[in-house]
């Protein structure tokens, strides 16, 4: 049987340095642990899981029927991490990746340098921005923040919530929103006529993902049944308010609305988090269906750098199960390479 993953609190060499423990890190270490690499995975939180599966160790069986099923998957993922022999080295903020695979990272105030092998980089995805007048006052967060609170502390709004934006996320967290009891007054959607009609030109390959056609398609049915309004192709989106949020202003359907809450989640997708990718002049490429820049990586994930890999949202948005899947590739090969 191999050993659980310990925490570090020295300075190691390793074969390889993972970055980031979400669902591609943990696999990434996992299937290079088993092949006998000495692994090292850093990792910001004090549990592995990364965003999408962030305490998953920890989650009670309440959080986990709120959160759903995809969340709970997350746990046969970390369970086989924490019992691959990699090293766990929680807490860490990693500040420096260079070419020649030195990891410089900070922890417990103080900095601490790793010499590696090879490198692999599982930093997931970022939300993307989206400022629209109000944003900054008080009671306004990103969809993504709320969500961390609801995972990592069974947080949840106190007041009704409207959620505005687009992404699956809106429909996501509005769904345990609801299964937790919360009120959703509203879900204001800015994908317009123009995206469809884009979007209709992959319905080929979507239907080959039936099953998260499927699950959307009971996202929304589960918030119809609850009476949750849905207001599409929304422009013109201002949070009210001089001192807080009070309310969101929006036209749709050709009229103004204006849906009164003192908490307005705001959320625009997600992009790939590119700033150890540029820092090491990476080669990249514009993604003109996500619109943002990926880095360039081959089949296994290893960059423009050579030794250096990257697996997971970081590399293009993918989900949860293409994440893990590419973070199987990436130890693989450096396990091979």
């Amino acid at each position: 049987m191999s050993k659980p993953a310990v925490n570090v609190d020295v300075d190691v060499d390793a074969d390889v340095v993972v970055i980031g423990a979400g669902p591609a890190g943990m696999s990434a270490a996992t299937v290079a642990a088993r092949h006998g690499l000495k692994v090292v995975l850093l990792d910001e939180q004090a549990a592995p899981g990364g965003q999408i599966y962030r305490a998953i160790t920890r989650a009670t069986p309440e959080r986990l029927d709120v959160l759903g099923p995809d969340y709970a998957a997350g746990k046969a993922i970390a369970d086989r991490f924490l019992q691959s022999g990699a090293r766990h080295v929680t807490g860490a903020s990693v500040w420096q990746v260079t070419a020649d695979h030195e990891v410089n990272y900070l922890q417990a105030g103080k900095t601490h340098t790793l010499h590696a092998r090879k490198v692999i980089l599982a930093t997931g995805a970022m939300e993307r921005p989206f400022p629209i007048p109000g944003w900054t006052l008080p009671g306004v967060l990103t969809a993504g923040a709320a969500q961390i609170l609801l995972k990592s502390a069974d947080v949840v709004p106190s007041e009704p919530v409207v959620l505005a934006g687009c992404g699956p996320l809106l429909l996501l967290l509005a769904w345990q929103y609801v299964r937790a009891g919360i009120q959703v007054k509203a879900i204001v959607d800015t994908t317009d006529a123009a995206d469809y009609a884009r979007a209709v030109k992959h319905a080929g390959g979507a239907l080959l993902g039936w099953r998260y056609l499927k699950k959307g398609l009971g996202l929304m049915r589960t918030l119809k049944q609850a009476g949750v309004p849905f207001y599409k192709g929304a422009t013109g989106l201002a949070v009210e308010g001089k001192t807080n949020a009070t309310g969101l202003r929006f036209a749709s359907g050709g009229k103004e609305h204006v849906v009164p809450s003192k908490l307005i989640l705001l959320h625009q997708g997600v992009v790939p988090n590119t700033q150890f990718t540029w820092s090491l002049l990476a080669k990249h490429d514009w993604d003109e269906a996500q619109l943002c820049w990926s880095p360039a990586a081959d089949a296994w994930g290893e960059l423009s750098v050579p030794g250096t890999y990257i697996a997971g949202d970081g590399r293009g948005i993918g989900g949860a199960l293409v994440a893990a899947i590419q973070g199987e590739l990436a130890g693989v090969a450096v396990a091979h390479g």
